[in-house]
């Protein structure tokens, strides 16, 4: 059973999974954040891997299908995220209520793709 747990991370974590959120916080600019990219890099797949992780959990737990499992953690993981961006305020170009908009739209839709899709299919294939 906790092969399962540790595969759900190492999935989670992959270079298939983070890399499309490494290209997007690379194309920022310097001046509009509040975080290094090398402390990104490194925290990001944990926390990637972590979510994975939960989501197995949760599945688990209210015996959800993989359908449902991934669905449900494309809601859970970027409103996490959103949390932390709003408490810590890592991006300085939050300020208004347009850009936040745009900002969790765009952070939900990302989501949401990597989650049904990319490791969806990794989960499924590997």
């Amino acid at each position: 059973m906790s092969n399962q747990y540790l595969r759900a991370f190492v999935i989670g974590s992959s270079f298939l999974v983070f890399i499309p959120y490494f290209f997007i916080v690379s194309t920022f600019d310097k001046d509009s954040i509040n975080f290094s990219y090398k402390d990104y890099t490194f925290y990001a797949p944990i926390a990637l891997g972590l979510f994975n992780l939960l989501s197995l959990y949760l599945a688990k737990t209210f015996e959800f299908t993989k359908n449902i499992r991934f669905f449900f953690i494309s809601i859970i993981a970027p409103t996490l995220v959103a949390l932390f961006v709003y408490i810590f305020k890592p991006y300085k170009n939050l300020n208004t209520l347009s850009k936040w908009f745009n900002y969790l739209f765009k952070l939900y839709l990302l989501y949401f793709f990597i989650f049904n899709y990319d490791v969806y299919y990794l989960d499924k294939y590997v």
